[in-house]
C-alpha cells in the first residue's frame, strides 16, 4: 500500500522516455521514433500515451509582450493500457508535422554573402510526451526538434539577399494571419524580419509570413517604409517556383 501511495504522486511510478528517429526534417515530413516506458514499483493503469508537437509564442497583452508554450498538435501514441510493475515497453510511432510548423534552424536561415548577419531565431519546437496514468501523476518527457525551412523559404532568403536585405530575426507570434482568403491554421504563425545592409528603396524593415499549402507557398510581405509608413504585397510560390526570378518579383514587390 505504501508503495502504491508513493506511485500516486510519482515516486517509484512509471517513467517514460521518447527516443526520436530523425529530430532534424521539415515541416510536412514524417518524424519517427519509440516512447520507451518503464514500469515502476507498483502496477500502474494507463489512461494513454500522447505526443503534442509544441512551440513557444510571442503573445501581446496592453501592449507588453511575453512568452508562452503552445500546442501544435496531439498524437495518440496508444490508448489505455496496464502496466505491471518493472514492465518495459517500446512504443513505436510516426507523425506527420504540419506545414505551418515554425523553423528554427538559424544557419539554415542565415542570409548567404552575410555572416555578419546571423538571425536570432525564436521559435523552439519540440515534442512533449505525455504518459497519463490513472489516479496518479503523469509522468513527461520533452524532446527538442531541429526544424529545417522547406527550399522555397531558402530561395525568398537568397533572392531578398540579392537585393540587400539580411534576414535578422524570426519569431512565432500568437493569433492568425489572414490575407487573400488564406489564413494560418494552428493558432500561430511565424515572421521573418529583414534589414536593409545598404541604402536602398528607402526600406526600415520587411516582413515575410509564410503560408505553406498543397498548391504552394503564399508569401506576405509587410514593408515599413522611412516616409510612406506600411504596405502590404503577396505572392505565391507555386509548383512552378523553381522556374520564377524571385529576385525580380521581390524587388517589383518592394518598389
Amino acid at each position: 500500500m505504501f508503495k502504491k501511495l508513493l506511485a500516486a504522486v510519482g515516486v517509484g511510478g512509471a517513467a517514460v522516455n521518447t527516443v526520436l528517429d530523425n529530430p532534424s526534417l521539415r515541416p510536412g515530413e514524417t518524424l519517427s521514433g519509440k516512447v520507451l516506458i518503464k514500469g515502476g514499483q507498483v502496477p500502474q493503469a494507463i489512461e494513454f500515451v500522447d505526443l503534442v508537437l509544441m512551440t513557444e509564442v510571442e503573445k501581446k497583452i496592453n501592449g507588453e509582450e511575453y512568452r508562452a508554450s503552445r500546442a501544435l498538435q496531439r498524437y495518440r501514441v496508444h490508448g489505455a493500457l496496464q502496466l505491471t510493475g518493472g514492465q518495459d515497453l517500446a512504443l513505436p510511432f510516426t507523425m506527420v508535422l504540419p506545414l505551418e510548423t515554425p523553423v528554427n534552424n538559424a544557419q539554415a536561415l542565415a542570409s548567404p554573402g552575410f555572416q555578419s548577419y546571423q538571425p536570432r531565431v525564436r521559435a523552439a519546437v519540440w515534442v512533449h510526451t505525455d504518459l497519463a496514468i490513472a489516479s496518479a501523476r503523469d509522468a513527461e518527457d520533452r524532446d527538442g526538434l531541429d526544424i529545417h525551412p522547406l527550399p522555397q523559404m531558402q530561395a525568398l532568403i537568397g533572392a531578398m539577399a540579392q537585393l540587400g536585405l539580411a534576414h535578422v530575426s524570426s519569431d512565432v507570434e500568437a493569433g492568425v494571419a489572414r490575407f487573400n482568403q488564406i489564413q494560418s491554421s494552428l493558432g500561430c504563425y511565424q515572421e521573418f524580419e529583414f534589414k536593409p545592409t545598404r541604402g536602398g528603396y528607402g526600406i526600415k524593415e520587411v516582413e515575410i509570413t509564410c503560408i505553406p499549402r498543397p498548391e504552394g507557398i503564399h508569401v506576405l510581405l509587410e514593408v515599413d517604409r522611412r516616409y510612406r509608413g506600411d504596405s502590404y504585397r503577396s505572392l505565391l510560390m507555386g509548383a512552378d517556383w523553381q522556374t520564377v526570378n524571385w529576385q525580380e518579383q521581390l524587388r517589383r514587390a518592394l518598389g
